[in-house]
């Protein structure tokens, strides 16, 4: 008798599964943006309108490095025109640079300008993106580290 009360915990300490659990969740968040086939403006090579982009300094010449780059462009219902919300610059303290960005050839203001023709914008187009430095001042940049947004609409006509 007394072997068969030995044996009776063992048994059930056995069959017991554990009662602690080690776990680790983790959730990964997936997006995707499917635009419409009848209005794209992507950039081309990567999502770097979505990071900073650097103008280099170059100590040879003192002058910043222009950023080139390609945009994507459709639309199926005429042409595609570009503006600048605010006139663009970048800021050290109260020191400013101010830019010049272009697209497709075409310098940006405030004011919209044609970047893409009917018939490009029809068959979609790659076009020139550029933002370069205005003009140098005569004594050189001042020194800091300098940083601005650029803010750009695109405008295509309504479909009929």
């Amino acid at each position: 008798m007394k072997s068969s009360l030995l044996a009776l915990p063992l048994a059930i300490l056995i069959a017991t599964p554990a009662l602690a659990v080690q776990r680790i969740d983790h959730t990964v968040t997936v997006t995707a943006i499917v635009p419409t086939d009848k209005f794209i403006v992507e950039p081309l090579g990567g999502n770097w309108m979505n990071e900073p982009q650097k103008m280099s300094f170059k100590p040879v010449d003192g002058s910043l490095e222009p950023i080139r780059k390609q945009l994507t462009m459709k639309s199926t219902t005429g042409e595609i025109k570009a503006k600048l919300l605010t006139a663009p610059s970048m800021s050290s303290g109260s020191n400013t640079i101010g830019l010049d960005v272009s697209i497709a050839g075409r310098r940006l203001s405030t004011s919209p300008e044609t970047v893409s023709n009917v018939a490009d914008s029809a068959a979609g187009t790659v076009v020139d993106f550029l933002v370069t430095a205005g003009t140098k001042p005569t004594a050189g940049y001042v020194p800091g580290t300098y940083q601005g947004i650029v803010n750009l609409v695109f405008e295509t006509p309504d479909p009929a």
